[in-house]
């Protein structure tokens, strides 16, 4: 009996973790960084401020465990993609459309982006954030190393390729807050698979 009470408790907290930190994102997005509070988030969450502060006691707390949950969520759907391009139920147009999507109509990019920007002249919120930066960046390199080959990696490695590619449609999804014209991103992104798919190709799995 005793056992079956902890797991309730347990599955309560981590619904309540889940909450507060869906809310954070949707916050960030919505009204970004610097209107995001503490408070905001709990109501947004639909919890008590009691609550939200056992769990993640400051704005940093939650800020920093979003943006990580964020970044592991993408870096696994990223991983996803790779691996249906690697057994041929994806194609190469087909894997890039869908990492560009993620990037322009997800919300971890653009809440990603109020934090990196708040962090430019934070420096106790940029010391927590870059390690996880840095985590992501590995992992999205793992996936580029189990997808693609370079056809000659003297000239550009896979790594490079597609490191590239992250940052143009990082790149891309900015320019795109203000520029809402759908043919001249299309025209950009067919370039630059067309480009990229001069120095790389997938593997596929026999």
């Amino acid at each position: 009996m005793t056992v079956t009470t902890r797991r309730t408790q347990d599955q309560r907290s981590a619904q309540t973790r889940a909450l507060l930190l869906r809310a954070t994102t949707q916050s960030l997005m919505e009204v970004g960084y610097a209107n995001t509070s503490t408070a905001g988030i709990a109501k947004r969450a639909g919890v008590s401020r009691g609550a939200q502060t056992h769990h993640y006691p400051g704005k940093r707390d939650l800020i920093v465990a979003a943006t990580e949950e964020m970044f592991s969520n993408f870096a696994n759907e990223l991983e996803t993609l790779g691996a249906e391009l690697r057994a041929g139920r994806l194609s190469y147009d087909g894997f890039f459309d869908a990492i560009y999507d993620g990037v322009l109509n997800g919300d971890w990019f653009y809440s990603s982006l109020e934090i990196i920007v708040a962090a430019r002249g934070d420096e106790d919120l940029r010391r927590h954030l870059s390690p996880l930066i840095l985590d992501l960046h590995e992992q999205f390199e793992r996936t580029w190393s189990q997808t693609f080959v370079a056809v000659d990696p003297k000239v550009v490695t896979s790594r490079v390729a597609l490191n590239l590619v992250m940052n143009v449609f990082r790149g891309m999804a900015v320019q795109a807050v203000l520029r809402r014209d759908e043919s001249y991103f299309t025209e950009m992104l067919g370039a630059l698979k067309a480009i990229i798919a001069v120095h790389v190709r997938p593997v596929i799995s026999d």
